[in-house]
């Protein structure tokens, strides 16, 4: 390929550059990964058993709330925030051959601190479960209380110290732990023999929303009208994908649903955004006591709103006298019901079930002047799950959607599930062409593009282990 311009040719030997000096880590790297993927034969069967619980969140005390980059301080409440436990655990007779214990939490990011306090919960709390095999995440929802917090400096990510009964962030992470840890224990002490099966269906929730124009420039935002608007950068993923659950009658007790969208309608008042219509409407179909696991996929460089077609989908929802949050809620329940009668034909009682949690380091980037950058490393732990034809594998950014399609490409399962923002928050992992085009989710990140790579391996090289 012919390069045309000094930057472009600065850029090719910093990368080459970058990728000699990071040989040996890649090696290192693959030492650690080891010792969490060491595994021999076939992952072994064994009746599987399911446990749920569904724990209002909802603060009731003034709260700032998160994301948006601005302070909004409300105790407005538009929807209850709500956080949903599955406790998955396989059995050879009396023998426990895997365990799991997943948590969705209506809030906009996981910090390592609230996760490692839900791990320390359920180990006091659960003397018969392995507490480093249960992981959070978020769905992301922009209308949630803030867990974020400078443990020096002034005390607050948004500064506080002025807004009078406001709920701090150390405050309502207390109620978390009270709250989460009882529903830990239900979903846990709640487990039953069930079953499992999956479905595959499409609605339009999540678009691109990094805009390109004609001089390679790119920003994060809805300006299409532009003389120079020229594409836009990356790709959406419509797929729903979804597990269903089921108790030893064939009778549903919940499901998980995975989006590649960020849940940010919303904007003012504390609300789980269209996660809450969605739960609504299933619950609507199949009962008030169905559980809603609400997963968000690689998607940092999406959002829930149309790009293309913006002024059309906007009186489309006018005619329809309904909310845009409520028009995706929608979609996804129509995709749901479109599943549905395929999904109830391959219930698995005895899936092969095997969960790896793996704890390791990947490529940091420290700015030490324009034109270079030194590696380092940024500790992450991921969660890698196979259940019967399904892989699952969490990570802590918000990931852009280039990388997910990578781990699914290459994946042996059947269906693959990624599940950002989970056990940590790392900020935005943009994409090689996201860098290039510059703004906001592509600058100022913790970890670049060769960090993603090495996320995308490692977290393919765990999942197929699982398929030997």
């Amino acid at each position: 390929m012919r390069l045309t311009t000094s930057s472009q040719n600065e850029g090719c030997a910093l990368d080459c550059a970058a990728m000699k000096t990071m040989r040996g880590w890649f090696v290192v790297a693959a030492v650690l990964l080891a010792d969490g993927l060491a595994f021999a034969g076939e992952p072994v069967t064994g009746q599987l058993h399911v446990g749920w619980a569904t724990v209002d969140i909802t603060p009731s005390a003034r709260v700032v709330l998160d994301g948006s980059g601005y302070k909004r301080v409300t105790k407005e409440v538009e929807d209850p925030v709500t956080a949903t436990v599955l406790a998955l655990e396989t059995r050879d007779g009396e023998r426990v051959v895997e365990q799991a214990i997943m948590v969705s939490l209506d809030l906009v990011r996981m910090t390592k601190e609230v996760h490692e306090g839900l791990q320390r919960e359920a180990a006091k709390r659960l003397k018969d479960f392995d507490s480093s095999k249960l992981f959070c995440s978020v769905t992301h929802t922009h209308c949630g209380p803030s867990i974020s917090y400078e443990k020096t400096g002034p005390g607050q990510l948004y500064d506080i110290s002025k807004e009078p009964d406001v709920m701090t962030p150390q405050q309502y992470i207390l109620l978390l732990y009270e709250r989460i840890g009882a529903g830990i224990v239900e979903a846990w002490q709640g487990r039953k023999p069930g079953g499992v099966s999956w479905g595959l269906g499409h609605a339009a929730v999540g678009y691109n929303r990094r805009l390109t124009y004609t001089d390679g420039s790119a920003i994060m935002g809805f300006d299409t009208a532009r003389p120079d608007f020229s594409h836009i950068e990356g790709s959406q993923d419509h797929a729903v994908e979804m597990l269903f659950f089921w108790d030893a009658d064939k009778k549903l007790t919940g499901m998980l649903l995975n989006l590649a969208c960020p849940s940010q309608v919303g904007r003012k008042a504390i609300s789980a955004d269209f996660w809450h219509p969605i739960r609504e409407g299933i619950k609507a179909k199949h009962g008030p006591k169905v559980h809603v696991f609400g997963q968000c996929a690689a998607s940092g460089d999406q959002c829930p709103e149309p790009i293309i077609r913006r002024k059309a989908e906007q009186a489309m929802t006018a005619r329809r006298k309904i909310s845009w949050k409520q028009e995706l809620a929608n979609r996804v329940v129509r995709a749901v019901d479109d599943v549905w009668p395929y999904a109830q034909s391959d219930v698995q009682t005895r899936p092969v079930f095997a969960h790896r949690t793996i704890k390791t380091n990947i490529p940091n980037k420290n700015s030490i002047n324009e034109a270079r950058w030194l590696p380092s490393q940024v500790p992450v732990e991921l969660h890698v799950l196979r259940l019967g034809d399904v892989a699952m594998a969490t990570n802590p950014f918000e990931l852009f959607l280039d990388y997910g399609d990578q781990i699914k490409g290459r994946s042996k399962a059947v269906l693959t599930f990624v599940s950002q923002l989970t056990c940590d928050y790392q900020g935005y992992l943009p994409t090689r062409r996201a860098v290039a085009g510059g703004d906001y989710s592509a600058v100022n990140h913790t970890v670049g593009p060769v960090g993603g790579r090495v996320l995308v391996d490692e977290s393919v090289k765990a999942i197929n282990s699982l398929w030997p």
